[in-house]
């Protein structure tokens, strides 16, 4: 009854308000459902008394009122009935956090003095404290988070949107949930769940509590594979392409002859989550509608606001849940009766689901299912309610095969609109598995990829709109590829479309061959997935790189796209690119905008109004193809789906969620201006940093992940810092934030900062925040003189300091053997505390000493290169780390790395040279990591100077024993044609050696680390490769970066300890890596010793006969 009067109320006010104006006919509305609505009356505050009225008549807002809003219009509309002075620009305000937002002139001096669950009004009024008290009682104060760091970068998430919580709580398990939602529901605390963040549309926001069920570890990230990997049951804390590999792992282990992976195939799903995906029902590139969530869906777990658990995979489960919430239930099967028997509706409904569509609840869920069977609705209408219906703890995927022959081609049409009808075309009478569409912006990055234009040469010639589809198709057999390739081709033949890349131009199709080499699907692909961080990447400093994700029927897509297109030149975004899933008719917008004058954010408001009434009302589409309605698309749903619809979701909501304690305000908002408040600023602070588009890519590379902060984090809260530093007259609580974030932030933010640059390899624009925090290092060390001398001198006596180092630690390890280890773990602990991390703490797997370096190995035998006048020569750089440190002491083997990498390249016939001033020579890593760059500088240009005279100038390979010594003397080089003479070990063995040595399997199962380094230097696969020619089964460890970086590992212990609790090599004999003080670590943590692969390479080996033996 309340909803109805709410309806009734609405309608005359805008009755009254239109006076002469005129009405809204049925055929100027989507599908011919909306209601006359009073979006812009509400927002703009035209007859804002007749509301407050209204709000008094209904009571106000109460503790946890949040009815449904007044309806959405079409923007033309909307400009006519509101905007009085269209020219006129908006009210902004900046909260406390930087973020933005439009406001009415009322609100401007407006306090807020109680408590109201909207954005900005969720005021402490004594809930919080009673509620964190509570849940005290089973999650421990080092899992509830209320300080302004953690607060700030927790809260941080992919969209553009800010809010800051109160309170982060980081859920261990599905108990602690069934325990925390009823104290929540009890004390009136709205709710947040957060898995990656890697959501664009501000779903995963609150100024209230955030719960994160990433980066806790362990936890949440079991699963079952079911038989032959045909269904999987997983955790939301796994990523999805995690989940893929498990089933890859699985295949192989078991010899299975199908491949399976999950339906979704998001861009973003080395990153994003389960928890994530089944909250959006993301889809993908080729996923599809077929083989979303929705559809691939087998069983899930989700807990309810009042802690009930109902598990759909479970027959006892599901009977209970029917009984105990009977009314809940009957209210569900209700509603589905009403769709099922009203057929405009229920035609409406499966038509916006024939496309993709996540803008508002899963209503497809009311008309797929009978009413009998209440549990099946249920589960569908859980996905991509995007946590504001319960909680999914685990879900079920009935997985998709992922057949193994594939192929690709890359078509270019001279106009747009040709190609979204070619798009047509393959959907309608083909199989094809995949068509994504580039615009003419698309092609013209394209055009600056040596590979693309090799491929396609007719991209450095398009029109002004050229556009292309990059087309997939499968096959089980080749045959079945085959047969498909050439239904692809006669359907595009006879469409009788033009082929080319510009009118005047054409071509025939047999100009776009598709390539079975996936080396070259590969790069097209590549390409593909680039385009969003090109845009990012290219933006202007200050401004945000927004996504928007619409979709339509496939045959309204060109006219679709040209409307978009000329929309952005209208507005001014010129950067703007219209890009995407053109088999689904599904478009990516990418654009930059900025949030920083009330101009800017009045353009982003008009072009949002001018978009989605493009999309929904012209052209029938989906606002939120795939990305969620979160609060971005809210204010919108109901010019989207209409009146009726748009009642039926308010309803759902308030079946599951009477109290609106689940993630309120997103998918349903009564604020029709929540897309244009809290936008997040872009803080110029650092040239380093200030492409960072906060995707969250970074961060599953991330060692500190789970202990601090990610690299995503980290910007934020420096960008954060700088902002506060940049307001030339602080308040005091301004100030007291400010040194609260500047004193938490060297810990989090610096001090457990591996600085790997590991976050560089996911990240889509490439940004290092390892160079950022070296970069902070380095300023705090110019403030610290006496440090920085005391750098210059270890450098300069860089021998004498190596050699004590070696001394000391025999000295250690004789105190061990004598003292045993609990004495040498607590003193070292102490020292470490009491010195501020200097002092690295003592474990059993600290090594001893390294043994002396033999300057004069052996001669070898004179070889056949050697008899044809080509020396066999070798420059051997054995790093300061290996000349410090031999084996553990309770380690079966006792030569050092360089011994055994010796008697490698004697077995090879290789001469041995060394650089001269070897026992003082450094890379100057240990300096350039603790920010001595003057000291790190000196070291490297002494070390480059000796190795090009040993080397003739690069003549003969360089061997540097440990990678990241190698990588850093590579990035130090002022002759970067030295570069190409450097090698680390197991890439020197792969390239020059496999044909002079003889190899011999010695052990069954062996893991393997690859350090950060060597993954960033590429040679992953030498690591695979060498290391099965010596065991029959070879492990990776599948940890980005153990955490080490040099000793900082050492000196902060918990930052290793939190990386490789995630290591995984049961069932190994023993480990190898290239890095010493990886390997100590990983040793300490696996219960194993992990040496240098050149140990398990020196065993396998021995010299081929000399006659067989061939130059490399």
């Amino acid at each position: 009854m309340r909803r109805r009067l709410v309806s009734r109320v609405l309608d005359n006010l805008v009755v009254t308000k239109r006076g002469a104006g005129g009405s809204v006919s049925a055929d100027n509305n989507a599908y011919g459902l909306l209601n006359t609505s009073t979006r812009g009356l509400v927002s703009k505050g035209k007859g804002k008394k007749g509301l407050e009225n209204f709000e008094e008549f209904r009571g106000g807002h109460g503790r946890f009122q949040q009815t449904r809003p007044a309806a959405s219009q079409p923007a033309a509309q909307q400009m006519v009935e509101t905007k009085v002075e269209p020219s006129a620009l908006p009210l902004t305000h900046i909260d406390e956090v930087g973020a933005i937002s439009i406001v009415e002139p009322h609100e401007l001096d407006r306090k807020v003095t109680a408590f109201e669950n909207m954005d900005g009004r969720r005021i402490e009024d004594g809930r919080y404290a009673a509620f964190i008290e509570e849940i005290s009682e089973f999650v421990p104060k080092t899992r509830q988070f209320t300080d302004p760091v953690r607060t700030f970068a927790y809260g941080t998430d992919a969209s553009f949107y800010r809010l800051n919580p109160k309170l982060v709580v980081k859920m261990h398990s599905e108990e602690e949930a069934i325990k925390l939602l009823p104290i929540a529901k009890k004390h009136g605390v709205p709710i947040t769940f957060r898995a990656a963040g890697t959501s664009l549309s501000g779903q995963a926001l609150t100024d209230s509590v955030l719960v994160k069920i990433s980066h806790t570890g362990k936890n949440f990230r079991n699963f079952t594979v079911h038989g032959d990997g045909s269904s999987i049951t997983v955790e939301p804390g796994l990523i999805g392409g995690e989940v893929n590999r498990i089933l890859a792992q699985h295949k192989m282990k078991n010899k299975l002859p199908v491949q399976y992976k999950i339906g979704p195939d998001p861009s973003s799903i080395d990153s994003c989550m389960i928890g994530g995906i089944v909250s959006n029902n993301s889809s993908g590139m080729c996923c599809g509608v077929s083989q979303n969530t929705y559809h691939t869906l087998k069983d899930l777990r989700v807990v309810f606001v009042d802690g009930t658990v109902l598990d759909t995979s479970s027959e006892e489960s599901k009977q209970a849940f029917l009984k105990s919430h009977a009314d809940l239930v009957s209210n569900v099967v209700d509603l589905a009766k009403r769709v099922q028997s009203d057929k405009q509706l229920a035609s409406l409904i499966r038509r916006k689901f024939a496309i993709k569509c996540t803008t508002g609840y899963s209503l497809n869920a009311l008309v797929d299912f009978p009413v009998d069977d209440p549990i099946e609705i249920i589960k569908r209408v859980i996905i991509g309610s995007e946590g504001t219906l319960g909680f999914v703890s685990q879900v079920t995927y009935n997985t998709v095969p992922e057949w193994p022959n594939k192929a690709s081609a890359f078509v270019m049409f001279p106009h747009v609109k040709a190609a979204c009808q070619a798009a047509a075309v393959l959907r309608s009478q083909t199989s094809v598995d995949a068509v994504e569409m580039f615009d003419r912006a698309s092609l013209r990055e394209c055009a600056g990829n040596e590979d693309m234009t090799r491929l396609v040469p007719d991209i450095d010639g398009c029109g002004p709109m050229a556009a292309a589809l990059l087309i997939e198709c499968r096959g089980q057999t080749e045959e079945d590829l085959k047969a498909r390739i050439e239904e692809i081709q006669v359907a595009l033949e006879g469409s009788q479309l033009p082929f080319g890349p510009a009118p005047g131009k054409e071509t025939s199709l047999d100009a776009y061959e598709f390539k079975h080499d996936q080396k070259d699907a590969k790069v097209y692909w590549d390409v593909r997935k680039g385009l969003i961080p090109i845009v990012g990447g290219a933006r202007e400093d200050g401004t945000t790189m927004l996504l928007e994700d619409v979709a339509c029927p496939t045959d309204r897509l060109g006219d679709m796209t040209m409307d978009l297109i000329e929309m952005f030149e209208k507005h001014g975004y010129h950067d703007a690119s219209c890009f995407g899933h053109a088999l689904e008719g599904n478009l990516h917008l990418v654009f930059s905008q900025g949030f920083r004058t009330p101009e800017e954010v009045k353009r982003f408001q008009d072009m949002m109004d001018e978009m989605c009434h493009i999309v929904a009302v012209k052209h029938r589409g989906s606002l939120k193809g795939e990305h969620g309605t979160g609060r971005n698309m809210a204010p919108y749903v109901e010019m989207e789906w209409g009146a009726k619809a748009t009642e039926l979701m308010w309803e759902l909501k308030e079946i599951f969620d009477p109290d609106y304690v689940l993630n309120p305000g997103v998918i349903l908002n009564e604020d029709a201006m929540v897309h244009v408040k809290n936008l997040k600023p872009s803080p110029t602070a650092s040239k380093l940093v200030n492409r960072c588009i906060e995707c969250g890519f970074c961060e599953s590379n991330c060692p500190s992940r789970d202990l601090t902060l990610t690299p995503r984090q980290r910007i934020a809260v420096f960008k954060e810092i700088y902002r506060l530093k940049s307001i030339p007259s602080r308040t005091p609580e301004q100030e007291k934030r400010l040194a609260e974030m500047s004193k938490t932030f060297e810990y989090d933010g610096i001090d457990t900062c591996a600085a790997d640059g590991m976050c560089q390899e996911k990240c889509p624009v490439k940004i290092n925040t390892g160079e950022l925090v070296k970069h902070i290092r380095s300023e705090a060390m110019d403030e610290m003189p006496k440090a920085s001398k005391v750098a210059d001198m270890v450098a300069n006596n860089f021998g004498a300091t190596a050699w004590t180092f070696n001394k000391l630690l025999g000295a250690v390890n004789v105190a061990h053997q004598i003292l045993g280890p609990w004495p040498l773990q607590t003193i070292s602990r102490a020292l470490n505390k009491i010195s501020g991390h200097m002092v690295p703490e003592w474990n059993p797997y600290m090594p001893k000493a390294a043994s002396p370096l033999n300057m004069n190995p052996p001669a070898p035998e004179v070889s056949v290169e050697a008899e044809k006048g080509i020396p066999r020569k070798v420059v051997y750089v054995p790093a300061c780390v290996t000349r410090i440190m031999g084996p553990a002491k309770n380690d079966t083997e006792n030569a050092s790395v360089h011994e055994k990498l010796l008697s490698i390249f004697q077995k090879g016939g290789y001469e041995v040279v060394y650089p001269e001033g070897l026992s003082s020579s450094c890379c100057g890593m240990m300096f350039n990591s603790r920010g001595f760059k003057d000291a790190a500088a000196k070291k490297g240009s002494e070390l480059e100077a000796a190795l090009l005279k040993a080397s003739d100038n690069g003549k003969y390979p360089i061997v540097c024993d440990t990678s990241p010594c190698l990588a850093q003397i590579k990035s130090g080089l002022s002759d970067p044609a030295l570069r190409f003479s450097l090698y680390e070990p197991v890439e020197f063995i792969r390239h020059f050696m496999l044909d002079k040595l003889d190899f011999s399997k010695v052990r069954d199962t062996v893991a393997i680390h690859v350090p950060c380094s060597s993954k960033k230097m590429g040679i992953e696969e030498s690591f695979m490769k060498v290391a099965s020619m010596c065991a029959d089964e070879v492990v990776p460890s599948n940890i980005p970066c153990c955490g080490m970086a040099g000793d900082r590992g050492m000196r902060y212990p918990e930052l290793t300890s939190s990386s490789l609790q995630h290591l995984n090599v049961a069932g190994c004999s023993d480990g190898y890596s290239t890095s010493r003080t990886c390997e100590m670590s990983l040793s300490n943590h696996s219960g194993m010793h992990f040496r240098g692969l050149v140990y398990l390479v020196d065993e396998a080996t021995k010299p081929k006969p000399k006659e067989t033996s061939s130059s490399s």
